[in-house]
């Protein structure tokens, strides 16, 4: 007897077949549940940055609303702007947290609100005299995050606000 051979596939190479294609779709399943999950965290911590930062910008305008308050009481016991520039820092001089510069001119206000433990919040105000009764007391010369740490090269040396590195090239 002859017997025929067929030159198909063998039951043994679509087994191997299944076998791949179920390893790859394990895999990419593995693949996209780890990259889901990590933007869940990313957007979980970016959530908390977010509302850590309005909380300090929300206590940050309730001082500048007290400082406002402060400064109209104060122009309108002052008779002149000189009279007004001189009662300002005594105003502050009781309050730890504000800052009064009177170097400059106008003379500033500055304070520090805590977002996080690595940022805080600097704001720095401009007294201003007004011309007219409905004019702004202050003007907002900078409002701004802040790092909070100090962070130490290589070689050892501290890094602060004001450091500005550039990496070299060979």
């Amino acid at each position: 007897m002859n017997k025929n051979k067929s030159g198909g596939i063998n039951v043994g190479t679509s087994s191997i077949l299944v076998t791949f294609v179920l390893l790859c779709l394990v895999t990419f399943a593995a693949l996209s549940f780890l990259s889901a999950n990590s933007d869940y965290r990313l957007s979980q911590q970016t959530a908390k940055r977010t509302t850590e930062y309005y909380d300090a910008n929300r206590f940050a305008e309730l001082y500048m609303a007290n400082i406002e308050g402060l400064l109209s009481k104060c122009y309108a016991r002052s008779g002149s702007e000189s009279d007004y520039m001189k009662e300002v820092p005594k105003l502050f001089a009781d309050n730890d947290s504000i800052t009064v510069n009177t170097d400059s001119s106008p003379v500033t206000l500055s304070y520090d609100v805590k977002v996080n433990d690595t940022q805080k919040l600097h704001v720095c105000l401009a007294v201003a005299y007004p011309a007219k009764g409905n004019d702004a007391l202050f003007h907002i010369v900078s409002w701004r995050t802040q790092n909070v740490d100090i962070w130490a090269t290589e070689e050892g040396s501290l890094l602060n606000d004001g450091d500005i590195r550039f990496m070299e090239f060979e």
